[in-house]
């Protein structure tokens, strides 16, 4: 029990500094801090959008707007992605032989939307790492942008509206509780692990679909 506590005393710490930093950054930056906060997440649960949305009405900013801007800023993000992948891979390649890490990059996130279709292109925003090139595995792999710009806007959604305002509405009224610093750690750990279990499970699948391949 001793220790439950400290691991709330901590997570309370955090959660006030992170309040601290956001309600100063959005200060700083104003909505453009939905920028930062959605596009340097490598993926999985969007943690730093969350805590924004978190603490956004605290520094005076309205939820609804913040809302707007993130779904524009994704789509826009993951559009110049789709369309780099479907029409620039010369400079994609070029890349490829300048960076020689990013090529397992592309080729993952292509092999993704091959695979999964339209799952990928909405769900797989929220695998760590590939999550982040969507949009530029559904260029390569050749996916119409109708079809795109479609489950795009599912996944956009789902991640600037689903997360933002439930973490809004629910953290408005138990921001203040006493238990609030431990849900939130658990749900943190909760919210890795299932990201980590899907990237652990699609690897499992691949190795597994490679050597049926290659006893056949």
């Amino acid at each position: 029990m001793r220790e439950f506590h400290k691991l709330g005393d901590t997570m309370k710490e955090i959660l006030d500094a992170a309040q601290q930093q956001a309600t100063a950054w959005i200060g700083s930056y104003g909505y453009g801090a939905v920028v930062p906060a959605l596009l340097l997440d490598p993926g999985g649960i969007p943690w730093p959008w969350v805590f924004l949305m978190l603490l956004a009405e605290a520094a005076g900013k309205s939820i609804f707007l913040m809302i707007a801007l993130g779904f524009c800023v994704l789509s826009l993000f993951d559009h110049a992605l789709y369309f780099l992948g479907k029409f620039g891979q010369p400079l994609l390649r070029k890349i490829e032989t300048r960076f020689p890490k990013a090529s397992p990059i592309l080729q993952k996130s292509e092999e993704a939307v091959r695979q999964h279709g339209f799952l990928a292109i909405t769900a797989g925003r929220f695998l760590p790492f590939l999550g982040r090139w969507v949009g530029l595995g559904s260029g390569l792999a050749g996916v119409s942008w109708a079809r795109f710009a479609f489950f795009n806007a599912l996944g956009a959604g789902l991640t600037v509206a689903g997360f933002g305002a439930i973490a809004h509405i629910v953290g408005r009224k138990t921001i203040d509780e006493p238990w609030f610093p431990q849900a939130l750690f658990v749900s943190f750990v909760g919210g890795t692990v299932f990201t980590l279990g899907g990237v652990a499970i699609g690897v499992w699948r691949a190795r597994r679909k490679t050597a049926k391949a290659e006893a056949a």
